[in-house]
Formats: C-alpha cells, sequence, structure tokens
C-alpha cells in the first residue's frame, strides 16, 4: 500500500497527525482485527472482510527530512520523490538507511519514482526528450528523467540502484498513446536486461 501526505505546506498542516492515525487504524484492519477509535476518527467495532491472504506492506512516499524520519518509523518502505537529481536521491536514500538504523529497522524497499520514456533509437529519443522539457515537464529537472535506447534505460536504472534503490516505479513522460506503448514493450526488454 503507497500512501503519503501529499505535496504542500497546507496538506502537511492539514495531515499531520491524522495521518498516523489512519494509518495505524487501516493496518489493524487489514491485520484482522475489529477495531475502535474515539480520536479524531471515531470508529465503532469496524472489521474487514475479506482480509488479505498475506500481510501488506506500506510504502510511505516523503521527501521532507522529517517526512522521511516518519517513512523510516511506521513504513517498510519508502517512496522518493520523482524529481530528485541524482545527488539528492543519493543523499535522501543514505538519510533514510539512518533513520531506519535509529529505529532498528530494516526497509523492505527503497523506491524512487521516476518518469521515463525507452526508446527504439538516439533521434527518437532526443525528440521525445526535448518535447518534454521545452515545456517544463512537471516542474522536474531534465536529469531526474530517465530516457534512451533499452541499454542506456537498464544502465541509468542500474546507476539508481548504485545510489541504494532497490526499486524503481515509472511513469511515462510521452502523452502519444502510440509511443508510450512502444516504451511499455521496450520496458519489458530493460527488465529482462537488469535481471
Amino acid at each position: 500500500m503507497q500512501c503519503g501526505l501529499g505535496y504542500g505546506e497546507a496538506r502537511f498542516a492539514a495531515m499531520g497527525r491524522l495521518f498516523e492515525e489512519a494509518l495505524d487504524i487501516v493496518r489493524r484492519l487489514l491485520a484482522g482485527e475489529t477495531v475502535s477509535s474515539s480520536r479524531r476518527f471515531h470508529v465503532a467495532e469496524a472489521s474487514l472482510a475479506p482480509r488479505p491472504a498475506e500481510p501488506v506492506e506500506v510504502w510511505i512516499g516523503a521527501s521532507a527530512p522529517p517526512a522521511i524520519d516518519r517513512a523510516a518509523r511506521l513504513a517498510e518502505g519508502w517512496i522518493a520523490s520523482p524529481g530528485l537529481t541524482p545527488a539528492e536521491a543519493r543523499a535522501q536514500a543514505d538519510l533514510h538507511r539512518e533513520c531506519c538504523a535509529a529505529y532498528g529497522r530494516q526497509p523492505t524497499a527503497i523506491a524512487l519514482r521516476r518518469d521515463i520514456y525507452v526508446a527504439q533509437s538516439s533521434s527518437e529519443v532526443q525528440a521525445v526528450l526535448q518535447q518534454a522539457v521545452s515545456r517544463g515537464y512537471r516542474g522536474i529537472p531534465a536529469e531526474a528523467l530517465v530516457a534512451g535506447s533499452v541499454d542506456e534505460v537498464a544502465e541509468q536504472f542500474r546507476s539508481l540502484e548504485e545510489l541504494g534503490y532497490t526499486d524503481i516505479l515509472v511513469r511515462h513522460f510521452s502523452n502519444d498513446q502510440p509511443k508510450v506503448l512502444g516504451s511499455l514493450q521496450r520496458l519489458a526488454a530493460v527488465r529482462a536486461a537488469l535481471a
């Protein structure tokens, strides 16, 4: 289960302790408990059926140091923001591991979302990448985007692994459906190259 507070001071201020309380209730329900609570959320004798067959891991998305600490304290996994440059990605992964160590926890996942495009050729990737960057793609710096041939994308993913990331969550930065479908097909070859 992936979750987080969202982005921006207004969301952080509005959610605060509510997030932790809600997460506790959801985890207890998923574990099969009958839950009652009279804190901010009022729940009486709630239960969940059918329950998941296996325990549900929680991955919390976080980028601010206090939020990274919260993810280390509460979650099995952490998800880093997609706009991190390689230097920022390294620093945040290191911080997360330090926070986990302070809580005596070993994360099952240190994940990073990357917006990607797996191209057929170098000329194709440059055209698609230039189109995205020229529009100021979601405020994400160009160096945080992953683009290239199957081999180039596999190498970029390997470099993220060297920074300490165990999982890469992807979203395509092209909105052109035939290009996205082609990129998805080539992404399977990237996965095979990494296996």
